[in-house]
């Protein structure tokens, strides 16, 4: 059993353009959220410009966190 959770923990990921620009390709792969979150605001600060991700923004990009299918 716990090998089976480890697994969903390591394959969560998330699409940029699921919250923002549909254009980007950009994606991030983690083991939890709080991974998915540091890539997430590295990766809007450098390609976006965004330098403060508020309360709001971060409730969109925890909502468009997937698991990975097997």
């Amino acid at each position: 059993m716990a090998d089976m959770n480890n697994q969903q923990d390591q394959d969560l990921r998330f699409r940029c353009a699921d919250v923002g620009d549909k254009s980007c390709k950009w994606e991030a792969r983690g083991r939890n959220e709080d991974d998915i979150m540091r890539q997430v605001e590295q990766h809007g600060r450098e390609k976006h410009n965004i330098q403060n991700v508020d309360d709001n923004m971060r409730q969109k990009i925890r909502g468009a966190i997937n698991k990975q299918a097997a």
